[in-house]
């Protein structure tokens, strides 16, 4: 297991791609979305959350096959196709354009890890297990959030 640092990077000025609109994209855009400059969504169909995002204009959808086009100015890819030959085809492609990916459902293609994140502004704090055990991370953060819920009755 490698240990990954954990780093807090500003984002705003960042291009995020997502390729994928499902379930786990979803999770996905939501807890990187108020970090997030710019998010677009390429798929051939997404969950209603997604397309409810788009609706509002609060990312960018586009209801299509993800084409190596699409990753023209993108910072970071989130990659969530459900398909594994496709998912580790667009992470090469990502690679070779030195834009940092993350690949859902496999984690020895990515670069980053999505944490659990605790926020109360201004304190932001992101959990992970090194992408090898989702339930201690989120039991974790959940630890870490009840924590905090009592540091803000004192």
């Amino acid at each position: 297991m490698s240990l990954y640092f954990p780093m807090f990077v500003d984002l705003t000025q960042k291009n995020i791609l997502f390729v994928g609109a499902g379930k786990i994209a979803l999770r996905r855009l939501v807890s990187i979305y108020d970090f997030a400059g710019s998010v677009t969504v390429v798929a051939p169909e997404a969950v209603p959350g997604i397309e409810q995002l788009a609706d509002e204009g609060c990312i960018e959808f586009h209801c299509r096959r993800f084409g190596e086009e699409d990753l023209a100015g993108t910072d970071i890819a989130i990659i969530a196709t459900g398909h594994a030959g496709t998912d580790a085809r667009i992470a090469d492609m990502c690679r070779r354009r030195g834009i940092l990916v993350n690949v859902a459902g496999d984690s020895s293609l990515c670069d980053f890890y999505f944490p659990g994140i605790v926020r109360d502004d201004p304190v932001v704090v992101g959990v992970t297990a090194c992408g090898e055990d989702h339930k201690l991370a989120a039991e974790t953060a959940a630890k870490i959030r009840e924590m905090m819920g009592q540091l803000d009755a004192d």
